[in-house]
């Protein structure tokens, strides 16, 4: 079976993108080419990528374009192209729809502007790339779902330039559950190459659900649990870009737990540890500094500027 290379992100990529914008721009004709763009996951810097240069362009004419480049269609896509400049693989995104091309352009500024969400495409990803013949087909469902949220943040962005004080917000959860009898807690092991190693069961709040709803939701999906006596002991924030958008997360604890635990889901193994064999050589990137907040009552916040290269703890 074939698969498909991701590696990380390349420096030069950039640099070679508007190399290569140069050299189509003087092998199409001047009134056929009205913009071009470095798109996809090598414009990326926080994901990994196949080493394949994506570039779109808006043109007056797809027909006459491909012809003038003498571009081969890929396979299983309608609007992209392969080239090759100096042994380097290139594809060009052809439309005459401006629509289409700026949604590609925001897919880009979306996925680079929330790491979250960055990480998860990372994964399907990576998934995905264990079979070349179905790699944009599995991955097709996610991008759909990224599309929506990225046109609907684009809108947002717009209305921010007008109201500085005003960001964007992601909710996301945490819960320290801890054994009252042996002092163990719940973990998970998590797979995920971008974000490996022991954390606690989290997730999502969804629009219109209260913090502590979503969190004892996301304690039973993920564990089998069902938790309650939830007690607020700080937060967690990543800042996502220089608009200020952030990642804000609510970190609870309790001991008061009823239910059968899962020995894992398709995110990791689930276990109770002793929380003093929680080393940081075991945990997943970012957790150290949680913990933290989670077990110190001096400390109430962990804090990532955009900026930063880890969380820092208030």
């Amino acid at each position: 079976m074939k698969t498909i290379d991701l590696i990380p992100y390349q420096p030069a990529w950039r640099t070679l993108a508007i190399q290569y914008q140069t050299q189509l721009a003087e092998r199409l004709t001047s009134t056929l080419l009205l913009e071009s763009s470095h798109v996809g996951s090598t414009a990326m810097p926080q994901l990994l990528a196949r080493p394949i240069i994506d570039l779109a362009l808006l043109v007056t004419d797809v027909d006459q374009a491909v012809s003038q480049l003498d571009a081969q269609s890929v396979s299983e896509t309608d609007t992209t192209y392969t080239l090759t400049f100096d042994d380097q693989e290139v594809h060009v995104i052809l439309t005459t729809d401006t629509k289409a091309y700026q949604q590609l352009l925001t897919v880009r500024d979306y996925l680079n502007a929330h790491r979250t969400d960055g990480r998860k495409y990372t994964s399907i990803r990576q998934t995905a790339a264990n079979d070349a013949n179905t790699y944009l087909e599995t991955k097709a469902p996610f991008m759909r779902s990224i599309t929506d949220k990225a046109d609907d943040w684009l809108q947002t962005k717009n209305q921010h330039e007008h109201h500085d004080r005003t960001v964007r917000a992601e909710l996301v959860n945490m819960c320290l559950i801890t054994n009252p009898e042996t002092g163990e807690v719940v973990v998970e092991n998590k797979i995920d190459s971008q974000w490996a190693g022991l954390t606690f069961p989290g997730g999502h709040v969804d629009p219109g659900e209260s913090q502590v709803t979503a969190m004892k939701r996301e304690v039973l999906e993920e564990t089998g649990l069902t938790v309650d006596h939830l007690q607020l002991v700080g937060t967690v924030t990543w800042v996502e870009n220089e608009a200020g958008d952030v990642s804000l997360g609510t970190l609870y604890t309790t001991s008061d737990y009823h239910g059968e635990l899962l020995t894992g889901s398709y995110e990791g193994a689930i276990s109770w540890q002793p929380l003093s064999s929680l080393t940081p050589d075991r945990l997943a990137p970012g957790i150290g500094p949680m913990l933290e907040v989670f077990t110190d009552p001096k400390v109430n916040e962990a804090f990532w500027a955009f900026d930063d290269t880890q969380l820092r703890v208030y």
